[in-house]
């Protein structure tokens, strides 16, 4: 199914980093979200898609591992580039998806579970991890 949003698939090309360095590794499940997040593209339309950590691979919130569920797909311009999510934000802006890091993160992580459920029927997140990121102050 496409996404309102999107256009066509998008691959994870030309993404950063690329495994996991330091940080938790994802379980199959955890993958299996990765990969229909990425699918997606990027949230915002700007290419193929990379997955943004959104508190990193081994964030955790009131004793929650939320690290590899908390992640949101962007381009690479629009996770790493001037106006992305660890830059100035500038490419979110006016996108109805607030105004800080953490509520564009959560707004686009919100949405995106809300049509997973649509599409599948069931949530692709656990529901104490859901409960944790919901809960996140950060």
């Amino acid at each position: 199914m496409r996404h309102p949003w999107r256009s066509g698939n998008r691959s994870a090309a030309g993404c950063a980093g690329g495994g996991v360095k330091g940080g938790k590794a994802p379980t199959a499940e955890q993958k299996r979200w990765h990969q229909w997040l990425a699918e997606t593209g990027c949230y915002i339309g700007l290419g193929p898609a990379c997955i943004h950590h959104c508190v990193g691979s081994t964030g955790r919130h009131n004793k929650v591992h939320i690290g590899q569920w908390f992640v949101i797909p962007l381009s690479y311009e629009a996770h790493q580039g001037p106006g992305g999510i660890h830059g100035d934000l500038s490419l979110f802006k006016g996108q109805g998806l607030g105004e800080t890091r953490k509520e564009i993160e959560k707004a686009i992580f919100g949405r995106l579970v809300a049509h997973y459920r649509r599409q599948h029927g069931w949530l692709p997140v656990p529901a104490d991890a859901l409960a944790a990121i919901e809960n996140y102050h950060r």
